[in-house]
């Protein structure tokens, strides 16, 4: 095959330039967190503690809020003051990315307190603007299964040395779920043990109203 003259070569060259772009365009995307998106946690999981730690989050068989078949992740904290001494899971795979596009303006989970003390329950954002928690659930010695919401929006988030929530929200590089008393990403100290399943993200209330108004009539529609 005859090699380009010099005066053909210049735009052989863009050409392949161009080629070279569009293709990595195609490059698939990282992972983003989703509308709705669920994690029941019935396959192995990314929600970590770092390391060391005598007892990571783990997945727990049948401790889930359906019983026999249900797994739930298991949170603990060991007594004292070295490595797991604070009651805290991350995650930095599945749960990051930009919240205010997806529409996400909450987390709703099931937690269960399996401790002799009571937790104070929140989760945790960091990203740009610097790290932010939520209010905190308040959950009793050994309680049994509920159902909570944590708001994640920039007007309901508390402060935990960042700056900018919004800037926060819009790329969001680690998640955690967290026992603490005070506004902090921590954790907590003290023994205890926490059950956690059905995390969700999903919108505001008004928002999923309409969603659900549309798609009722959508399926109305096609009858």
């Amino acid at each position: 095959m005859p090699r380009p003259t010099g005066q053909d070569a210049g735009p052989m060259m863009l050409r392949a330039l161009a080629l070279t772009l569009l293709l990595a365009g195609f490059v698939p995307p990282a992972a983003a967190v989703v509308l709705f998106q669920l994690e029941n946690f019935e396959s192995p999981t990314a929600w970590t503690a770092g390391s060391p730690h005598p007892s990571p989050p783990a997945i727990q068989p049948d401790s889930g809020p359906d019983g026999t078949g249900d797994s739930s992740l298991r949170i603990a904290a060991s007594p004292g003051s070295g490595p797991g001494s604070r009651l805290a899971a991350y995650n930095r795979t599945d749960w990051v990315g930009d919240y205010l596009s997806a529409g996400i303006s909450a987390l709703t989970m099931d937690l269960r307190n399996q401790s002799l003390l009571d937790s104070s329950v929140r989760v945790a954002v960091n990203g740009p603007g610097g790290w932010f928690v939520t209010d905190a659930e308040e959950l009793g010695r050994f309680s049994t299964w509920t159902a909570v919401r944590f708001e994640i929006t920039a007007a309901s988030l508390l402060s935990d040395g960042g700056t900018d929530a919004g800037a926060t929200l819009a790329a969001v590089s680690e998640l955690r779920i967290l026992h603490s008393p005070d506004v902090s990403h921590r954790g907590g100290q003290g023994q205890r043990t926490l059950l956690v399943d059905n995390l969700r993200a999903v919108p505001e209330p008004g928002s999923a109203l309409l969603l659900g108004l549309g798609l009722v009539f959508l399926n109305w529609r096609k009858r």
